[in-house]
């Protein structure tokens, strides 16, 4: 599919590096690590390198996602507000996703800052009817083409590893 045909293009992003998970707190107070917080404004300079330009980002409200997606704003020049939504938190179901895209469908640009497994299960879902299997790290991007909206359904154009953004 090219892109030039697509009704859209979101990002998919993977939160960065965070705390590890512990008893004491909640996990959605978890925060990025200095490590974490570091990698990902390397990874945002590759983006802006590569032309990524939201026009809208909306995160989970787990305060990792919010922060990913602030450094990504930042790096990015994007001056609007992020959107906070509970359904792309980490067990947030790929229906909810659709509504979510639904609602918002009218920005040309989407990114998308959430976790595993939503991440991973998101995209397979629009891109390979739930048949794609892929270990989708802290920092990844999808990128992704959206050719029908009900439900989402498009072509991925790209997928970078962190390691590759950081490159």
């Amino acid at each position: 599919m090219d892109a030039a045909f697509a009704l859209n293009t979101i990002y998919i992003v993977r939160h960065g590096i965070a705390e590890d998970a512990n008893f004491r707190q909640p996990d959605a107070e978890r925060q990025l690590t200095d490590k974490g917080r570091e990698r990902m404004h390397e990874i945002g300079n590759r983006m802006k390198a590569m032309d990524v330009t939201p026009s809208l980002i909306i995160a989970s409200p787990y305060v990792r996602a919010i922060q990913t997606a602030t450094i990504l704003a930042e790096k990015l020049q994007y001056t609007n507000d992020i959107i906070q939504d509970n359904r792309i938190t980490p067990m947030g179901r790929y229906e909810n996703f659709c509504d979510l895209y639904f609602e918002f469908r009218s920005s040309q640009h989407i990114m998308f800052v959430g976790h595993e497994p939503s991440a991973s299960d998101f995209v397979s879902r629009i891109c390979a009817d739930g048949k794609l299997h892929m270990d989708f790290k802290k920092g990844a991007v999808c990128a992704i083409a959206i050719e029908r909206m009900r439900p989402v359904q498009g072509s991925m154009l790209w997928y970078a590893t962190p390691s590759v953004l950081r490159a």
